[in-house]
């Protein structure tokens, strides 16, 4: 029983990365927005532009059973092949996500495999991850209630799930960022959880490029 228990958090750790992997998808490309407002059709025109984004991001996280936030430290790797997300303080962790699975490795080099087939929660989340790497506005829809919000410190766009297994773990999302001429850039992501606990992600050092390196690709191909 305890070890179905442990195996039931375990999940839901990498559901919820998932789908933070998946909305940073959303955002978390540099874009043009010539005079006008941050729109939904912006984020998602913006999709095709890069082939793939790295970047840092820290999280910090607040709960009302922890007496103050507890922040890690990593970087992320975008690409239409997937999502890389890796954790490396205070703890190193590397999870890749893909349309079909999600593979977390520990530092040990132990792993655990997740098939989106068997799952009906992450093949929800694999259509939405794919919908936004296509940037198919009408498939994002189908998952979230969207709200873009433009004023004087810059953009958000706000979503909120639809799906009431999502809603449950996390009630809304908000991305938000600046705009400098014709460049717009995501600056971070809060999370709103279940009751008062939240996390908050900063991006920073964001780098864009047509290829994947040698080991990037290594990610991919090994899992």
């Amino acid at each position: 029983m305890i070890r179905n228990l442990f195996e039931e958090v375990n999940k839901m750790k990498i559901f919820r990365k998932m789908i933070l992997a998946s909305v940073l998808a959303l955002t978390a490309f540099t874009f043009s927005a010539v005079a006008k407002e941050v729109t939904v059709d912006d984020v998602c025109a913006s999709l095709t532009k890069h082939a793939v984004t790295t970047g840092n991001f820290v999280q910090e996280k607040k709960s009302a059973s922890i007496k103050r936030p507890l922040k890690s430290y990593g970087t992320y790797i975008f690409t239409k092949d997937g999502i890389v997300w890796n954790t490396t303080k205070p703890f190193k962790t590397t999870m890749v996500i893909t349309p079909t699975s999600i593979v977390q490795t520990q530092a040990d080099g132990t792993s655990s495999v997740i098939d989106s087939s068997t799952s009906q929660i992450f093949g929800t989340i694999a259509e939405m991850f794919s919908a936004l790497f296509g940037g198919n506005r009408a498939a994002l829809e189908k998952h979230f209630e969207i709200k873009t919000v433009n004023d004087a410190s810059g953009w958000k766009l706000i979503l909120t799930p639809k799906d009431a297994t999502i809603a449950s773990a996390m009630k809304q999302f908000t991305l938000a960022g600046t705009a400098n001429g014709n460049t717009v850039q995501l600056e971070s992501l809060l999370i709103e959880e279940s009751g008062t606990d939240s996390i908050l992600y900063t991006f920073s050092d964001q780098v864009y490029k047509e290829t994947l390196t040698n080991e990037e690709k290594a990610y991919f191909t090994s899992k």
